[in-house]
């Protein structure tokens, strides 16, 4: 097996580091975006009915941000951090590892339908 050069090593780091700027970039901006857009929240976006951010962000306060924003009957139980891609055979974005083609860092608040009978009782009085 032959060497590799550090020119060579620094070339191939390169292009992975391309490739995955490459992947960012098309998430937010491509033909086949991560999810939609939340237009009035930049940089928030829906996919698969839970709100996520590219990139990793801080879990606890993204969390706290989405809850803000939920409409009534919905909360974030959690936030926590995965990778999507796009597969190649279904052309869509599925999750995968950190370290497959195109993977990009995504921090996703999970969203749940509050239950009624969770709700504190109030009183009148």
């Amino acid at each position: 097996m032959t060497e590799h050069t550090p020119g060579y090593v620094a070339a191939l780091a390169a292009a992975l580091h391309q490739a995955n700027l490459n992947a960012l970039i098309a998430a937010e901006n491509g033909d086949n975006q991560l999810g939609t857009a939340v237009t009035a929240h930049p940089g928030l976006r829906i996919w698969n009915g839970d709100l996520l951010r590219i990139g990793h962000h801080p879990k606890p306060p993204f969390a706290v941000e989405c809850n803000a924003l939920l409409r009534d009957g919905l909360h974030v139980e959690l936030a926590h951090h995965e990778h999507a891609h796009i597969d190649p055979n279904i052309h869509q974005w599925v999750f995968c590892t950190a370290d497959a083609d195109g993977a990009v860092p995504i921090t996703i608040a999970v969203t749940q339908t509050t239950d009624p009978d969770d709700a504190p009782e109030t009183t009148n009085g």
